[in-house]
């Protein structure tokens, strides 16, 4: 049986378990608590990547010493020693599984076009799930206790329930060793207001995934996996907002069901996103997208690379080194390669443009014309990017980017209209009904936390009504989580 959150199992019999067993059975037992979550973290990932949950028990058993030997230790050397080599074995199984058969098919590409028929075989190595998110997630750990930011954790068991805690293993959020050590200091335990609004996430979560994410998904797989018309404007410009809506909902939906669940057995995890298509800028967006990933990326790249304290030239070389890595840790792809370089050069642009007076006046404006200006060219912009995440063809990729940009397009509502699925009317209002709730959401602070405060008539009816929702509007299939390829 595989495992994650879209499997009904998962909420019929493993959630209840975890529940009933740690905060039921176990309540007031810190000790005990801890071993079950970290059985059943196990559990899970085994249900969910087999034998690659080895991988995690050498990460774990690596970093753990590592950490230890660093404390210990006021020698500098080896102090450093045992971080290169908590560093080389991460970043080592990282590589081999998740970036060799990559390494290997680009290699064989470049030989073939420098006219050499030599090639070697790739190993057809399958990515175990989660390894980005959790070999990060390690990484800082280890990274923090060298720069004498933090200590090891006292226990080998509270270390091993940090590094596989089963809700935010598989796609995040990238939880930090401290965050987690305070949520565990204590007996784990919940109230009747965090039970409520746990269950009001995965709700939440489970609605947005299977009405939202899947059925939006249809139209732009249709176009993007078709590889047809992609000289249509119109089309191009609808799977891209397709994709775009599919993408935040997809993995938002699994950061709610995350924090929900740990919510259930009193453990709380850190936001993750926070209406980001509301971003005015570059800067805005990546405050505001996967925050855990950006803060990480932040912390121990962008700054170790020289930041913005050691001038211009160090500043873009550190950025646009974080963006580029950033973008290739989604994926063993150049197309991710290419979206880390955009998303870099924007921020270069907007770093630099936002000094000139009449950008300044857009970007920085407190008007509503300066603000509703500023927030169109930012989406146009973000939008583009999602494009090249999701195309990794190249024979599709190059003429969409074409199009999108109005190059050589041309546009046509018959043709949209008679080449998009059958299900245009409901997905059409499925992306108005985003866009709607993705702004009240912003002005409400969250949408989630409302919901969870009101009576409980109310909070009954409106759950209710979108897990009805959730089983009446799903797709005939239900597409995996976009983050779990991670």
């Amino acid at each position: 049986m595989f495992m994650d959150f879209v499997n009904p199992g998962y909420y019929l019999y493993f959630l209840p378990a975890v529940v009933f067993l740690t905060i039921g059975i176990a309540s007031r037992k810190r000790r005990i608590q801890i071993l079950i979550l970290l059985v059943m973290s196990y559990l899970f990932f085994w249900l969910a990547s087999g034998w690659h949950i080895l991988l995690l028990f050498i990460s774990t058993c690596v970093d753990w010493t590592a950490g230890k030997k660093m404390h210990e230790s006021e020698n500098q050397s080896y102090r450093k020693r045992w971080l290169q080599a908590s560093l080389i074995v991460n970043l080592t199984l990282l590589g081999i599984f998740k970036y060799l058969d990559f390494i290997i098919e680009s290699l064989n590409f470049a030989s073939l076009k420098f006219g050499s028929e030599a090639s070697l075989d790739t190993f057809g190595l399958a990515l175990p799930v989660g390894i980005s998110f959790y070999t990060f997630q390690t990484m800082s750990y280890t990274i923090d206790i060298y720069r004498k930011k933090q200590s090891p954790y006292d226990s080998f068991l509270d270390f091993a329930c940090y590094a596989a805690f089963f809700p935010q293993l598989v796609a995040g959020p990238i939880v930090r060793a401290d965050h987690f050590r305070k949520e565990i200091e204590q007996p784990v335990q919940t109230n009747p207001y965090r039970f409520r609004l746990g269950l009001t996430l995965i709700i939440y979560g489970i609605a947005k995934k299977l009405v939202i994410a899947d059925n939006v998904a249809v139209h732009a797989n249709a176009i993007f996996v078709e590889g047809d018309h992609l000289a249509n404007i119109g089309l191009i410009w609808w799977a891209t907002l397709c994709f775009g809506i599919q993408i935040y909902c997809d993995f938002s939906a699994y950061t709610d069901i995350a924090i929900g669940s740990a919510h259930l057995i009193g453990v709380r995890l850190p936001e993750n996103f926070k209406t980001p298509y509301a971003a005015t800028s570059p800067q805005d967006f990546w405050r505001r997208w996967h925050i855990s990933l950006s803060t990480w990326l932040r912390d121990y790249l962008y700054i170790p690379l020289g930041g913005s304290r050691n001038g211009q030239r160090r500043m873009i070389f550190a950025l646009m080194m974080t963006m580029l890595l950033g973008g290739l840790w989604h994926g063993a792809s150049w197309n991710f390669v290419l979206w880390g370089f955009v998303h870099g050069l924007l921020l270069i642009v907007h770093r630099f443009g936002s000094k000139v007076g009449f950008v300044d006046s857009f970007f920085n404006s407190s008007g509503r014309v300066g603000i509703l200006i500023s927030w169109f060219i930012t989406q146009y912009l973000v939008f583009f990017t999602w494009l090249i995440f999701r195309v990794e063809d190249v024979s599709v990729l190059i003429p969409s980017m074409k199009t999108f940009l109005g190059i050589g397009g041309h546009f046509d509502l018959q043709e949209m209209y008679y080449t998009l699925p059958e299900i245009k009317v409901l997905t059409f209002f499925i992306a108005i009904g985003f866009v709607l709730l993705h702004g009240l959401s912003g002005k409400l602070n969250g949408g989630k936390m409302w919901l969870a405060r009101r009576h409980p008539l109310i909070w009954g009816t409106i759950c209710g009504l979108m897990l009805t929702l959730a089983f009446y509007l799903r797709p005939a299939e239900t597409i995996d989580f976009i983050y779990f390829r991670f």
